[in-house]
């Protein structure tokens, strides 16, 4: 079905090619999964998929890409459109109207598609994506998720035989992000759909992809072929390319080590199949394996240990009454809010999509302004405080790192914060290390005279975080800020958050990860339908499985492993094994 050869692609304003001589051949029907760091050349790639590359975008393409046999540099991007669906990592930057309906309707109506039938369509793929009822919404009123999913649905009503996505699921909540994977396994496996697919979320997807694309940080093709062979036994190569292994793969090395037999390479949490221990293995060994989140950072308590002092014990920063708003005249986003954000720890809101996650973190910042209610930064109203006194106290890294960006290359930007925290309009010239040990810190001394709006998106949410860090506000409020990383910069985007907590400073996430927030929260407040669901410590809110579902969530993966594997591994008497419920139904 796709055929790259030698394919090579250069930005204009870029002097480093994103892609570097890109050979694969994709079947019809096959579904691959890409994988590579924050600004390998995936997105790329799934632009040269229907013609964008190079005939909109513009730069130097080398080499051939044939889909269907046809070339993506001779055939227009009209003729690739109802072939090749392309769901973009950034959803808004393929809208073309106004509401839902007319979002769906409008690649249709571009195919000459009857009326009647267009009708049809637009029911049938807000169906598939969990939009029933969605119709006559406006986008700019939906969350991210709902967007993601109206993008998607847009391009599924036209059913193209190549479906590319590039990180569907990156504002979707823990349940929604079960619910789209769900349908796109299902496309994938009817039969015919080839699915090119781009995720960071790799338990979700990887036990049933057919083969990896793995490009490294030159855009090189560096693995092709089936995920267990990667995984288990090229996991040193992917790894120095910047991909890392499952979760489900680090446990069973691990489990492996004490003794434990698992004789298949599983892939996801359907496959963990975990035998007794052997004699002479310590069984005690599982839960000190299980009991323990698989951290890939530096932080030396280990996850789900915090400071000797328990944050319900601190004083708050963020003190919320009473809090109320609404959009408009729709019904309230946030109802009645009370809770407390405590001083020098790491809170983090969660929720389901549209729960008003985002809204709450506008409203610590000063971005909205309550209609009833009230935030306190300590004994000063959020509302009354002028805006420039408050951004000196307060940072908030925006969930569209597009939004804030104010200069024309990735080193003004940060020159820029580092000049505001001096009180200067431009730093003197010895002051330009300080902005390139910024720069390397977040991994962007590589993309200094880029244009921020050229980045990746993961690039674009390091540059939005490190513009912010550098301004040493005392609190930090940052909406999604794993957006778009890779495993590698996640963590150490993390742990500079967490070293700033040991500074001192208040830092709020608003995250959809669970194991984030297991690993790296004190606080926790859950948003559910526009109140407060739960406040209190991470560990308690994970203890209560039934109220974890309700809210749109889902227990962290540690915590998962520990209760199946020890179900699986535990020695049963043999007349008590026939009565145990399948450990399915657990």
């Amino acid at each position: 079905m796709i055929t790259s050869r030698g394919l090579t692609f250069t930005y204009a304003d870029q002097s480093r090619p994103a892609l570097a001589g890109v050979d694969f051949d994709i079947a019809r029907g096959e579904s691959v999964l890409v994988l590579g760091p924050s600004g390998s050349g995936k997105s790329t790639l799934t632009l040269t998929l229907n013609g964008l590359i190079p005939q909109v975008v513009d730069g130097r393409l080398e080499g051939r890409l044939l889909v269907g046999g046809h070339s993506t540099q001779e055939g227009s991007v009209a003729q690739f459109s109802s072939r090749v669906g392309l769901v973009f990592q950034d959803p808004e930057a393929q809208f073309c109207t106004l509401t839902v309906e007319d979002e769906v309707a409008f690649g249709l109506e571009n195919l000459c598609v009857p009326p009647q039938e267009i009708e049809v369509q637009i029911d049938r793929a807000l169906a598939q994506v969990g939009l029933t009822g969605f119709r006559r919404r406006v986008l700019s009123t939906l969350s991210g998720g709902e967007k993601q999913r109206v993008a998607l649905a847009s391009v599924l009503a036209m059913e193209p035989e190549v479906l590319v996505l590039d990180e569907p699921s990156a504002n979707l909540d823990p349940q929604g992000t079960r619910e789209l994977f769900g349908i796109v396994r299902r496309l994938a496996q009817g039969g015919g759909l080839t699915l090119v697919l781009i995720e960071h979320k790799l338990e979700h997807v990887v036990e049933w992809m057919d083969s990896l694309l793995v490009l490294d940080r030159e855009g090189k093709v560096v693995y092709r072929g089936d995920p267990r062979t990667g995984f288990y036994e090229h996991g040193e190569l992917l790894a120095a390319a910047g991909i890392w292994r499952p979760k489900v793969v680090e446990l069973v090395e691990q489990l492996r080590a004490e003794g434990y037999p698992l004789p298949d390479r599983p892939l996801g949490e359907e496959d963990l199949v975990v035998e007794p221990p052997a004699a002479g293995v310590d069984g005690s060994a599982l839960e000190s394996v299980c009991g323990r989140v698989i951290r890939r950072g530096g932080q030396p308590d280990g996850p789900g240990v915090h400071s000797a002092s328990s944050a319900t014990e601190s004083p708050p920063l963020f003190d919320i009454r009473s809090l109320t708003y609404a959009y408009g005249h729709a019904s309230p986003t946030l109802f009645d809010i009370h809770a407390r954000v405590p001083k020098g720890r790491i809170t983090a809101i969660v929720g389901s999509n549209g729960a008003g996650k985002t809204t709450l973190a506008s409203l610590l910042t000063g971005v909205l302004r309550p209609p009833a209610g009230a935030v306190f930064l300590e004994d000063d109203d959020v509302s009354r405080l002028p805006a420039r006194a408050l951004a000196d106290r307060v940072g908030h890294v925006f969930q569209n790192p597009e939004h804030q960006v104010v200069r024309d290359s990735v080193r003004e930007e940060v020159a820029y914060s580092l000049a505001c925290l001096k009180g200067v309009k431009v730093l003197a010239p010895e002051e330009d290390a300080e902005v390139d040990r910024w720069l390397e810190r977040f991994g962007l001394q590589e993309a200094a005279g880029a244009n921020p709006f050229a980045l990746s998106q993961g690039q674009k949410r390091r540059l939005s975080v490190a513009a912010m860090v550098v301004r040493a506000q005392q609190a930090l409020v940052l909406d999604e800020p794993t957006f778009g990383q890779d495993e590698a910069h996640n963590v150490r985007l993390l742990d500079s958050l967490a070293e700033l907590k040991e500074q001192g400073k208040t830092i709020v996430l608003v995250t959809h990860d669970m194991d984030v927030v297991a690993e790296y929260a004190d606080h926790l407040l859950v948003l559910r339908a526009g109140e407060l669901a739960y406040a209190g410590e991470p560990q308690g809110f994970f203890a209560q499985p039934e109220l974890v579902e309700v809210c749109g969530l889902e227990v962290p993966f540690c915590e998962r492993a520990r209760a199946w594997v020890w179900w699986q591994a535990r020695p049963v008497p043999s007349a008590e094994a026939e009565t145990l419920v399948p450990a399915e139904r657990i």
